[in-house]
């Protein structure tokens, strides 16, 4: 029994005085009710009752042990503890038994047990044991074993007990019978005697050098290691790796969900997961009967505890002087992220420059090495980045043009005397000073103030900024004894929505002798553009994949929070190294810069796969595995193998999963949620899932999985037999059967081009939707249709007849180099690198010329065989309308881009279609109190209005723009059935729900005010289909 105070303070002496009364109640009735017996008439219950009370004083450490005899017949037995006025008690009702009546027990005294350090145990029986053996088990795996005569022995723990281990005692008596006895010991790891790390140093100041020392065990060790500004770590959410995390990670092997009872010897070994097989009498449980476990565990609080203050002398004679005054610009929140191999030698010692942030840095690392394991430093270790006069900027992240906003400057004075202190704002173009004083000497960018000594100050600065873009602000503080200066900025951003365009030429030169091509490209602004937010820029690069190449870090504008549209960050850069590869062009940069995106997307694609080895959108949260998310996870996996490592445990769990979803019939089915609509629609679902699954399986080397892939097959060869309407199920059952050699491919190709839209030089194909879009982008489910039926001609060697589809999908790209969403831009750059390692042109040299009625002199690019993937960009002023003329001389190949970005105003603006068909309904309400001006709440409701064909949206994006100086309540968490992730970036909340219905949803989202804003200007919200972004 332990006997502690609830602040976890030992008891006083006095109240140490009081003794601890111990009631013991012994029943040999199976469930004995514990209240004393009210009902007077049951005798028969009194008569089986035995009790024991029992007193004790209690020790210093509050821990008292308690021994009673139990009877032979015992079945439940209660014990009560009461000591002042706090009462405890806990109920056995089941009783270990023995035919024999031998019993043994092994007991330790010993706790907090640490590997490294030996321990005592002992073995108590009620017949005389002459040797016995013991085992030591931890994850389900025989750790150690031996024989002991001793009635007291010792083990000593080791790393690889870790988290619990299970001692089992054991012996075979005279008649044959099993004793046995086992013991659960929780054994905390030592993982921080094998790193350690420390600086030259515990203060610095900005921009000062410093170094860091990291020692290790044994050379040839690997080292990650962190540094963090310390305000980031109060934020919570750590991705540290900690002993504490660590231990969590050891704790998820123990797969015991519960212990069961132990009535009897099998019962005992069946407690350390152990089975066992022998001749000698096991006695096994007869009945079972369940009853709870409850675990107490006391929750600390985290102290947050702040060291400044310590004074730093300032001795200066005569006036100090600033004219080299230090300007601080650079304030990351992590200042060092490197994992480094150590080599012959254990230490390792790198010099670092501090940033500029007046915080505590704290470093945390962590080592594996061959011999010695993982090791983690436990205590992070702290680095003070200090100057005792500096000051600080209050100002919001982003506001909108003709928004005016606070800055607001925080003095902060450590010095011994007070500070008389001047503060200047650098005046420049990009802003205005709006003038509030009335006073004549006030120059409106300079004040001054006295800060006494350790305290700080604030200077306001009313700013009205006129430029959009980032605009620095540069503030400067000086006093007789110290100054500080600091530049931070300002994202100004138009008012409206932003609107993006681009139109893409190839320009086509690869013919026998060099010659000439024009192309006249217009544009024309709409009536509701917001003045001032127009940008034009035209690109030219020597390479069909010039674009996506040096757009690999964003290729697409949406963000990517689940488990499929993370592979955005992956796939493309596959693609990419595939391609430069065959054509012998990998750069050296573009290469590491594309291997790192990999490893990132790779490690964090991780998280999205669940315990039994599938993937799906959210991970372990949803339901179920997605057969169609896994089988995209896997071909991407698969195809990145020759670049990074790839656990060939994952490839072979996700697809035994995928494969056990095969019906008989060879196709696959969906047992989890299909987030990509196109895929939902009809009564091709399961054919345009099956070709999807079977393509994923081809990417395996060496013919596995050959049964499964035949049976898919000869059901997509019956399908395509009875014909299929839908042009995108056809697309996908052309390119299954193309990669699979089928004898039905090429007739699957002939009727998908005789489908085809022919204009010009140009083919592609068209949904029935597609026709009503009003956009200038095709829909993603064209896109990817196209891609498709590119990948088929590569697959049966057409390439003439695939030329124009290439052309017709890489005029469509975005002007970052992908498409619209993550699948089609996937799969269309997958398509497009096959084919243009076919196209290359072996010779580059042009020269492209652009006009426009705004230049005054026409742009000119060159590109050769040197700078083919330099991507070259020049800004146009926009005109309306916008007339472009671009004409290539020479030869080779290039892709000539025009990119228009403009914002258009705020109208109660729905993605408005040509038939005013929309896909969903949006009610956005404000809420808000007159009388507190720092909160709000958004009430956001919205439906699908669907169609006969999808009576359900895919996964849906909801995006919410806040009001400048307002960010989401750190406390928001909207998650439930329908929201499934949120993520909160710089002014804005992004909101992914599963898919919606008819039934209205509606969600509220709590804004805070954080930084004082004028004049503010109207923000919005809007809803997208993630998969589909016309709609």
């Amino acid at each position: 029994l332990k006997v502690t105070r609830s602040d976890s303070n030992q008891l006083t002496a006095e109240e140490r005085q009081n003794l601890v009364t111990i009631t013991a109640q012994q029943s040999d009735l199976l469930f004995h009710h514990s209240s004393l017996s009210h009902l007077e008439n049951e005798a028969t219950e009194e008569r089986n009752l035995t009790v024991h009370v029992l007193n004790y004083t209690v020790p210093e450490n509050g821990i008292i042990d308690i021994e009673f005899p139990i009877l032979s017949d015992t079945k439940t037995l209660r014990v009560q503890a009461e000591f002042l006025s706090s009462r405890t008690d806990i109920g056995v009702y089941d009783v270990f038994s023995s035919p024999s009546q031998t019993y043994l027990q092994v007991k330790t005294k010993s706790q907090d047990i640490k590997a490294g350090k030996p321990f005592e145990l002992s073995i108590a029986s009620n017949k005389p044991v002459k040797k016995f053996h013991y085992m030591v088990l931890s994850k389900e795996q025989i750790m150690a074993f031996g024989t002991k005569a001793a009635k007291t022995f010792t083990l000593t723990a080791e790393n690889s007990w870790a988290p619990l281990a299970c001692i089992l005692v054991f012996y075979v008596d005279d008649l044959g019978a099993v004793v046995n006895d086992a013991l659960t010991v929780p054994i905390q790891p030592v993982l921080d005697d094998k790193i350690k790390i420390s600086w030259s140093k515990d203060k610095a100041k900005p921009s000062e050098k410093v170094s860091l020392k990291i020692s290790t065990t044994e050379p040839g060790s690997v080292i990650g290691l962190a540094v963090v500004d310390k305000s980031t770590k109060l934020l919570g959410e750590s991705s540290d790796i900690t002993e504490d995390s660590v231990f969590h990670e050891l704790n998820l092997y123990s797969t015991m969900q519960y212990f069961p009872l132990v009535r009897g010897s099998f019962g005992v070994f069946q407690k350390c997961s152990l089975w066992v097989s022998t001749d000698a009498i096991l006695e096994e449980d007869k009945e079972h009967f369940l009853c709870n476990i409850f675990y107490f565990v006391d929750g600390g609080m985290i102290p947050i505890e702040d060291g400044f203050g310590d004074d730093m002398p300032v001795s200066k004679n005569g006036p100090p002087d600033f004219s080299n005054l230090y300007v601080r610009t650079h304030f990351p929140e992590t200042w060092l992220w490197i994992d480094t191999k150590t080599r012959s030698d254990t230490d390792t010692t790198m010099e670092v420059i501090v940033p500029d942030t007046i915080t505590s840095w704290v470093a945390s690392a962590f080592v594996m090495s061959e011999n010695s394991g993982l090791g983690v430093t436990t205590a992070p270790v702290e680095l003070e980045a200090f100057q005792p006069f500096f000051i600080f900027l209050n100002l919001p992240y982003s506001v909108i043009r003709g928004e005016q906003f606070i800055l607001e400057v925080n003095i902060f004075n450590y010095l011994k005397e007070e500070a008389e202190v001047t503060v200047i704002l650098d005046m420049n173009d990009a802003f205005e000073i709006i003038l509030t004083s009335n006073e004549i000497n006030a120059t409106e960018n300079q004040q001054s103030i006295s800060v006494p000594s350790e305290d700080g100050k604030t200077v306001p600065f009313p700013i009205k900024p006129k430029q959009l873009g980032e605009i620095p602000i540069k503030v400067t503080a000086i006093s007789s004894a110290a100054s500080d200066a600091i530049i931070q900025k300002v994202l100004v951003k138009a008012e409206g929505l932003e609107q993006t365009y681009s139109q893409t030429v190839l320009l086509d030169l690869t013919g026998s002798k060099p010659q000439a091509v024009s192309k006249t490209l217009d544009f024309t602004f709409p009536s509701d553009v917001v003045s001032g937010s127009e940008r034009v820029q035209v690109t030219a690069v020597g390479d069909l994949l010039g674009p996506s190449i040096n757009g690999l870090s964003s290729l697409i504008k949406m963000p990517y929070g689940c488990g499929e549209q993370n592979m955005i960050n992956f796939a493309p850069n596959v693609y990419v190294l595939q391609y430069l590869t065959k054509v012998r062009q990998l750069r050296e940069d573009i290469k590491s810069k594309a291997v790192s995106f990999m490893r990132k997307g790779y490690q964090r694609e991780l998280l999205f796969q669940r315990d039994d080895g599938s993937f799906s959108a959210f991970g372990n949260e949803d339901p179920s595995g997605s057969t169609w998310l896994s089988a995209f996870v896997l071909r991407c996996f698969l195809q990145a193998r020759p670049f990074i490592d790839i656990d060939q445990d994952v490839l072979m769990d996700t697809a035994k999963w995928i494969v056990r979803h095969q019906k008989l019939n060879g196709e696959f089915h969906e047992p989890g949620k299909v987030l990509h609509s196109d895929l939902q629609g009809g009564t091709n679902n399961p054919v345009t899932l099956t070709a999807y699954i079977m393509s994923s399986l081809l990417g395996f080397p060496d013919k596995q999985h050959a049964y499964v892939i035949k049976s898919a097959t000869n059901f997509l060869e019956d399908k395509l037999e009875e014909g299929i309407s839908d042009n995108y199920t056809l697309a996908l059952v052309t390119y299954a059967l193309s990669w699979a050699k089928s004898t039905k491919a090429k007739e699957a190709l002939n009727i998908l081009n005789q489908r085809a839209e022919h204009q010009g030089e140009f083919r592609f194909w068209i949904t029935p939707a597609s026709e009503i879009s009003d956009s200038w982008q095709p829909r993603s489910i064209d896109i990817e249709l196209a891609a498709y039926a590119l990948l088929s001609h590569f697959h049966q060697d057409r390439l003439a007849e695939g030329i124009p589809i290439m052309k017709w999908l890489s005029q469509q790209r975005n002007h970052l180099g992908g498409f619209s969403s993550t699948q089609d831009t996937v799969v269309a750059l997958q398509a497009l690198s096959l084919f243009a390692t076919l196209t290359t042109a072996s010779k580059t040299e042009m020269d492209i010329t652009v006009t426009a009625p705004s230049l005054k002199t026409p742009e000119t690019f060159s590109i050769d065989t040197r700078n083919r993937f330099l991507l070259q960009t020049k800004e146009i002023a926009p005109a309306q309308p916008m007339t472009v003329t671009v004409t290539a001389e020479g030869t080779g190949f290039a892709v000539f881009q025009l990119n228009v970005i403009y914002n258009t105003k705020h109208t109660d603006q729905r993605l408005r279609s040509v038939r005013k068909q929309e896909a969903f309904d949006l009610n956005v309400d404000v809420k808000d109190d007159k009388d507190d001006k720092n909160h709000l709440t958004l009430n956001v409701c919205t439906r699908y209005l669907g169609s006969d064909t999808a009576p359900s949206s895919g996964m849906v994006l909801m995006e919410v723009d806040l009001l400048s100086g307002f960010s989401v309540s750190p406390d928001f968490i909207p998650l439930d059935n329908t929201v499934k992730k949120m993520e909160k970036d710089n002014g804005k909340v992004n909101l992914y729900l599963d898919s919606l219905n008819e039934t209205q949803v509606c969600v509220d989202i709590p804004a805070v005010r954080d930084f004082k804003v004028a004049n503010i200007q109207d923000a919005s919200v809007t809803i997208v289909d993630y998969y589909e972004p016309s709609k």
